[in-house]
């Protein structure tokens, strides 16, 4: 088995455990805080209540999966009126915080879109953040030149006004889903909830 085929393999296994221990409770779930760097300084994810928050772990050197990701809600994102748009929040937490400080990602995301927010960190604060939402990352292929990929959970986490985990959507999904979650959640928002 080639070193793709058994990533992909190990990529699913990690997704659908992760899936299975989210849907083993219907109800919402509210999670706990982190704080984490961006290019401005702090953020903390309790800063956005009262708005749509899409949650994402990955990195900038993916090769697929997160690129394809930041794609798919860019492009949803633009199919949303301004008003809705300026009431959803979109934050990248890396996975690969040696590689990828602040103003990286800060770039990286601006390719996609410019409100995208990165967050980067120490390795135990990103760890801890991941097990907020039990996210499961490691290392693959570590070499002396640096270059190694991070195989990691996929999900793309929507989560409401009130911070509770409402979707849970896979990378593969498309942006016409992605923009149908983002408009019932935030039919659901007060219509004075705007950061």
């Amino acid at each position: 088995m080639n070193f793709s085929a058994r990533r992909y393999i190990v990529v699913m296994l990690i997704g659908l455990t992760t899936l299975l221990l989210s849907s083993c409770s219907s109800e919402q779930v509210t999670r706990d805080d982190f704080t984490l760097q961006s290019v401005d300084g702090p953020v903390s994810l309790s800063e956005y209540r009262n708005n749509i928050v899409l949650l994402f772990f990955g990195y900038t050197h993916c090769p697929d999966v997160c690129p394809a990701t930041m794609n798919n809600v860019a492009s949803a994102l633009r199919t949303l009126d301004p008003v809705d748009t300026a009431r959803v929040k979109v934050l990248f937490v890396t996975v690969d915080p040696e590689r990828d400080s602040a103003e990286y990602l800060d770039r990286y995301l601006a390719y996609f879109n410019p409100e995208f927010i990165g967050l980067s960190g120490s390795a135990e604060e990103i760890k801890k953040a991941a097990r907020v939402f039990e996210v499961e990352f490691f290392k693959e292929g570590e070499r002396a030149d640096n270059k190694y990929e991070v195989t990691h959970s996929s999900f793309l986490f929507l989560l409401d006004g009130d911070g509770k985990t409402v979707d849970i959507m896979s990378h593969r999904t498309k942006p016409d889903d992605i923009a149908i979650a983002l408009r019932k959640w935030l039919n659901a928002l007060p219509s004075d909830a705007v950061r």
